[in-house]
């Protein structure tokens, strides 16, 4: 599930255009205090009600996605570096946490040829995803949390010891609290698509659980700076189920429907879709 790193075009300009953000990093905390100082997407400003704290946790999270879906190793770890340096000014402020932890999360599943280091990064990300669920238990921060949790386990039944039942619980508590949340039922989908029939997973229930989700997206709304991610990526998963049941036209399609919500989507443009059309 993990996209390739590139060298293109594409992150070459995207290393220029993250590097700007290099000056938010020397700003004093007490300005960060004052100011908020956003980073948004082209064109749009966070709601001026939004408190610092809240438009810093909103700049997180668009450089982070903005990271994420380029493939962006380097700005990925510039959007940790900023949740960092909001921290200092806002301590412990939940949603900073959260998009903290997100980050490392994303930077975990990258690491897929060194599986230590990815599970020394979904180790801290459960730490700060942690201390984010006990200030403000989003259903999100339970489903990443239960997530990074799974993927530790790896092909190591003393992993699964380990690591199961604690996955599992933090899925239930996201369920609990978004059952219909699109988020929660795509990361529920993927791990159910690994997880054996006999503990609870299985592709059926996987390709039913991302039928729910990407229904869920349709109207899926949430209020800026609350978490917004998955759209383009359930289409990502639905090409992946797709192709592995040989419908290459209905997975070509999917992961059409994943580059028209999110052009720059690095996984789906330079490696499943590519994938996909080769086969064909």
């Amino acid at each position: 599930m993990l996209a390739p790193r590139y060298c293109c075009p594409e992150i070459a300009r995207a290393v220029v255009r993250w590097s700007t953000l290099a000056v938010l990093f020397a700003i004093p905390a007490e300005s960060l205090r004052a100011q908020g100082a956003p980073v948004s997407s082209p064109g749009a400003s966070p709601p001026s009600t939004l408190s610092p704290a809240l438009r810093w946790a909103d700049s997180v999270r668009v450089v982070a996605e903005r990271a994420h879906l380029a493939g962006d190793t380097l700005a990925l770890a510039q959007a940790y570096r900023l949740a960092q340096r909001a921290l200092t000014a806002f301590p412990d402020d939940p949603l900073l946490l959260h998009y903290q932890g997100y980050v490392r999360y994303r930077q975990a599943q990258r690491l897929q040829e060194d599986f230590e280091a990815a599970v020394s990064l979904f180790e801290e990300a459960v730490s700060l995803l942690e201390r984010s669920a006990s200030a403000r238990p989003l259903p999100e921060t339970h489903a990443l949390i239960a997530s990074a949790t799974g993927s530790m386990i790896g092909n190591s039944m003393l992993r699964g010891i380990r690591y199961g039942m604690r996955a599992s619980a933090a899925e239930e508590r996201a369920e609990a609290l978004g059952a219909t949340n699109p988020r929660v039922l795509l990361l529920r989908a993927v791990s159910a698509w690994y997880k054996p029939r006999a503990f609870g997973g299985g592709e059926d229930k996987a390709r039913t659980l991302l039928d729910q989700a990407l229904h869920g997206f349709t109207s899926d709304a949430p209020a800026r700076p609350l978490p917004a991610w998955g759209h383009a990526e359930a289409y990502a998963w639905l090409g992946q189920m797709e192709a592995k049941a040989g419908r290459r036209e209905a997975a070509a399609a999917a992961y059409d429907k994943a580059l028209a919500l999110a052009p720059g989507y690095a996984w789906v443009k330079y490696a499943l879709k590519p994938s996909v059309e080769r086969a064909r």
